[in-house]
C-alpha cells in the first residue's frame, strides 16, 4: 500500500512540478498548454491466441473491442526551433466486454514527450514524438446486467508504464491557437492488466487518435 500511494503522489507532483516549472520558462516564449483528447480502442487478448488483428475481427476470441477514451491537460516547451518536450495528465477509461458482461479499467497516466515539429512558419506543420508513459490503476470493475459491479483490482497491476508514440499534423487555427490531430500507439512494458495468471487474459489497445487543442502563451504576455 505505501509504494501505491507514492507512487500516485510521484504522477501528480511530477505534473505539478512541470505545471510550477513552466513559469521560468515563460519569458522565453516557448511555452504551450491546451487539452487533449485520446478515443481509442481497448478489449482483451489471450496469449493463446492467434493475435490481436485476428482477435479485433472477432475470429478467434469470444469477447469484442468497446470504443474508450483519454482525456485531460498538457503542457509542450520548445527549447530550440525544432525540437519539443512535455507531459500530459491523462484519466484513461480503458477495459473490454462480452455480450453485457463490460470491465471497467480506470488509470491515471503521466506521458513524458519529447519529440520534433518541422517549420514552425508554416501553417501546417507535421509532428512526431515519442516517450514514456506512467499509468496508476485507479478502479476495476465487472459489470453486469444486474446486481452489483465486481471489483476486480486485485487481479490488475496497480503501477505499470510503457512507450507512446504519436505522429500526425498541426493547423494553427487562431493566433495562438494550435489544432493538433496525431496517430496514437501505446506499447506498455508491464502490462496493464493481467486478469487471469493462468491463461493469460490481457488489456489490449488499439493504435487511435491523439487530438489537442494548444494555445501559445507568447500572445498572452504581448497583451
Amino acid at each position: 500500500m505505501p509504494q501505491i500511494i507514492a507512487m500516485k503522489n510521484i504522477l501528480i507532483a511530477t505534473f505539478a512540478g512541470l505545471l510550477a516549472g513552466s513559469s521560468i520558462c515563460y519569458s522565453q516564449d516557448k511555452i504551450e498548454v491546451g487539452v487533449r483528447f485520446i478515443p481509442q480502442a481497448t478489449t482483451f487478448r489471450y496469449t493463446q491466441g492467434v493475435g490481436p488483428v485476428i482477435d479485433f475481427l472477432k475470429i478467434s476470441a469470444p469477447y469484442y473491442y468497446r470504443v474508450r477514451t483519454a482525456q485531460g491537460v498538457g503542457i509542450t516547451y520548445n527549447p530550440l526551433q525544432r525540437v519539443r518536450i512535455g507531459a500530459d495528465f491523462l484519466y484513461s477509461l480503458q477495459g473490454g466486454g462480452y455480450e453485457q458482461r463490460k470491465t471497467n479499467l480506470n488509470y491515471l497516466k503521466l506521458p513524458l514527450w519529447i519529440g520534433y515539429n518541422s517549420a514552425a512558419s508554416r501553417r501546417i506543420i507535421f509532428t512526431v514524438q515519442s516517450g514514456v508513459e506512467l499509468s496508476y490503476l485507479l478502479s476495476a470493475r465487472v459489470k453486469y446486467p444486474e446486481g452489483k459491479p465486481l471489483d476486480i483490482h486485485s487481479y490488475v497491476n496497480r503501477t505499470s508504464w510503457g512507450i507512446p508514440f504519436a505522429i500526425g499534423v498541426k493547423f494553427k487555427v487562431y493566433r495562438s491557437y494550435f489544432l493538433s490531430i496525431q496517430l496514437y500507439v501505446y506499447s506498455d512494458i508491464n502490462t496493464l492488466a493481467k486478469t487471469n495468471a493462468v491463461f493469460g487474459v490481457y488489456n489490449y489497445i488499439y493504435p487511435g487518435l491523439r487530438i489537442s487543442i494548444d494555445q501559445n502563451l507568447r500572445v498572452l504576455k504581448n497583451k
